[in-house]
């Protein structure tokens, strides 16, 4: 896979996703296989994703260097945020240096994919949304 290749699967993934209103993604390659990823995915309740990777493509797969997912509400508030910054309250975990925060602190968390950051803000999206018939 080449980075160019990563960032079309990114792309082909948010557009799928029927929750998104719009994006801003800024892509940067740097040669000769590792790239970076930034921007901002606006959901259908105003709620936003703000998202940056730095990676490496490698012959067995991406190696994602450093990473943040930072979902918040439409009025800014955290809902949640996946990064593997060397947090010292994170320390403890088995899974350091990757961690979760929510409003309710810190937790233990593996990095997860995009794809299940997408599946969790879609869940927690259509949970919100009125019922049909209602």
């Amino acid at each position: 896979m080449q980075v160019k290749e990563y960032l079309s699967i990114l792309l082909e993934l948010f557009s799928r996703n029927p929750y998104i209103k719009n994006q801003n993604i800024n892509f940067e390659e740097r040669a000769p296989d590792a790239g970076v990823i930034k921007g901002t995915v606006t959901f259908i309740d105003d709620s936003s994703l703000h998202l940056k990777q730095f990676f490496i493509i490698r012959p067995d797969g991406i190696n994602i260097l450093k990473y943040g997912y930072h979902y918040t509400t439409k009025d800014k508030d955290l809902i949640f945020r996946y990064d593997n910054a060397a947090d010292p309250d994170a320390k403890p975990f088995s899974t350091y240096p990757s961690h979760k925060h929510t409003s309710n602190g810190i937790k233990e968390a593996n990095r997860p994919d995009i794809k299940q950051v997408f599946d969790e803000i879609s869940h927690k999206i259509s949970q919100s949304l009125p019922s049909k018939g209602s």
